[in-house]
């Protein structure tokens, strides 16, 4: 298949380590911050659990529908069963959903935004609707959203927004969500919203609102991107009539306790995010105090504004620092905008070598 007809995304390091995994080794002298990876590990428990039962996990057939890590999900984020569906990560399921929610209708992004939604529209017969954000804050206004999707079908938020970190308040989602036609299909990604503390996923807001869906990734919050598990919220209807298109066995036995153990380790991850908190505030300030105009960001990344982002990200290659290009999200960027994920301390220290000469 020729590679132009995926959507642009980071992974650009795994050309420094070798995509044929036979050297990784070499991933100890990359900096991989093209891609939103969670700069610590997976949940102690969760690690604990798989090196104990890791022969058995490997050799042994899952659970056919994932069915004990759905009772997990629905009970510690305080949805029933029967509103959640799950799949091998949350890009399957943008894959499955999308078309069969969006397919053909006028739907809303904003811009900038995660450029796969554009990407898998455009496949299926949709129009995109770009509401504009203005930099340096990217910031939608509300009433100003709701006024432009009433004109349009459907509306697809990243909330926290990537590629800005720009995130809305839980209060501000659902006075969105409640101005809105019943019938009016609302998609909402929420892969960075737990980096904006406990209680802002909309999660709740789909037992009273059965048009709206919410995206969930355990990739990046929950430190789990090698093992694909994603699950969204959705009304039990759309769920009981999505769910026979899932493959049996699709999320695996590993992914499965794994993903059961981190999602019960709470404790853990308000640590980290805690102290994403404290790394991201740094990188801020690295980034200022080289002269860059940043997004002030909610997520685990940040946005800022450069002179040339090829020739940056060229430069920052050639030290085996990868960087995000954000040309591919916007139409309207044009060689303006670089997104850098937040990194522990010894990755940031060399970030602010890489920055600050310049």
């Amino acid at each position: 298949m020729n590679m132009g007809e995926f959507a642009v995304h980071g992974g650009d390091f795994f050309g420094a380590i070798g995509i044929r995994l036979d050297e990784l080794e070499k991933r100890h002298d990359v900096v991989n911050a093209d891609v939103l990876d969670a700069w610590y590990g997976p949940s102690p428990r969760a690690l604990s659990a798989v090196r104990e039962h890791l022969d058995w996990l490997i050799r042994t057939s899952p659970p056919t529908h994932a069915e004990g890590l759905r009772q997990v999900v629905a009970e510690c984020r305080g949805v029933s069963e029967a509103e959640v569906l799950l799949g091998p990560g949350s890009s399957h399921l943008i894959f499955l959903l999308i078309p069969r929610l969006f397919g053909g209708k006028r739907v809303v992004l904003l811009d900038p935004t995660y450029g796969e939604y554009a990407h898998l529209l455009g496949q299926h017969g949709a129009t995109i609707e770009r509401f504009n954000l203005n930099g340096p804050e990217f910031r939608p206004s509300v009433p100003d959203l709701i006024e432009f999707c009433q004109q349009h079908e459907g509306l697809i938020l990243v909330n926290p927004n990537s590629p800005t970190g720009v995130a809305l308040t839980l209060a501000e989602v659902e006075t969105l969500v409640s101005s809105l036609p019943t019938d009016y299909p609302i998609w909402i990604d929420e892969t960075y919203i737990d980096y904006c503390g406990e209680g802002q996923s909309a999660e709740p807001l789909v037992q009273a609102h059965p048009n709206l869906v919410v995206c969930k990734s355990m990739s990046k919050f929950y430190a789990l991107s090698g093992l694909r598990v994603g699950y969204v919220v959705a009304a039990p209807d759309l769920v009981r009539t999505v769910e026979p298109e899932i493959a049996p066995w699709s999320v695996g036995l590993l992914a499965q306790l794994a993903a059961a153990e981190a999602l019960r380790d709470t404790e853990y991850y308000e640590a980290r995010r805690a102290e994403t908190a404290t790394l991201r505030a740094e990188l801020e300030a690295t980034l200022t105090e080289a002269g860059f105009e940043i997004t002030p960001s909610a997520a685990n990344f940040i946005m800022f504004r450069v002179e040339s982002a090829r020739a940056l990200v060229a430069d920052a290659e050639k030290q085996n620092i990868f960087l995000r290009n954000c040309d591919s999200l916007s139409p309207r960027f044009k060689d303006d905008y670089v997104r850098v994920a937040v990194k522990d301390e010894p990755f940031l220290s060399r970030l602010k070598q890489f920055f600050m000469p310049r």
